[in-house]
């Protein structure tokens, strides 16, 4: 039995330490309050790393929101969807990539600050899955970025579905099905 277990698990690595990102639900605060009542079910406390910095002054520097909402991704897939997502993708040959990542700045945030971060699956569209996120200030929900990002399932042959299983862990973890749209192109930028 136990060389079963090690068969079934020796492709799975376990994606924690995230940078920045703290395991577990994040700690109470008007931050997680807001996200969570904007429809984010899962909810991390985040903290800036010195590489945050701005060179010049002690506020976030311009890719600070990039860095923590990639780690944010890797978290929100660790937390809920590990082992069986990142085993599947690992055992096809599979890469998630981000086709497009949009960020809009909502105000500057200082490296003294605690911050709390969430990640969703917002649509399917054709192929691709939109994913929108949000970074507050933890003490006060003052708005400090969001991103709205469209990824893709990619094999050795091109550009691939998502299964359907996949949406169904989705459901799951978010308590609702993800909304279908037209595979349509729309216009650069997020949403409205």
């Amino acid at each position: 039995m136990a060389s079963l277990a090690r068969g079934r698990d020796a492709d799975w690595r376990n994606p924690w330490p995230v940078q920045g990102v703290r395991q577990g639900d994040a700690a109470p605060s008007a931050g997680a309050t807001a996200l969570h009542e904007d429809g984010y079910p899962v909810v991390f406390d985040v903290e800036a790393l010195d590489a945050d910095r701005d060179e010049f002054q002690d506020h976030l520097n311009n890719i600070a929101a990039v860095r923590m909402f990639n780690e944010l991704r890797t978290a929100y897939v660790a937390a809920r969807y590990a082992p069986d997502w990142p085993r599947y993708v690992r055992r096809g040959g599979l890469t998630v990539a981000v086709r497009e990542l949009h960020i809009a700045y909502e105000s500057e945030g200082w490296m003294h600050e605690r911050y709390v971060g969430a990640t969703r699956v917002a649509q399917r569209r054709g192929k691709a899955v939109v994913l929108e996120q949000r970074l507050v200030e933890a003490s006060t929900a003052r708005p400090l970025a969001r991103a709205w990002i469209l990824q893709l399932l990619v094999g050795a042959d091109g550009v691939t579905d998502w299964p359907d299983w996949y949406f169904e862990l989705v459901a799951e973890v978010q308590g609702a099905p993800v909304p279908a749209a037209a595979a349509t192109r729309t216009p650069w930028g997020p949403p409205p």
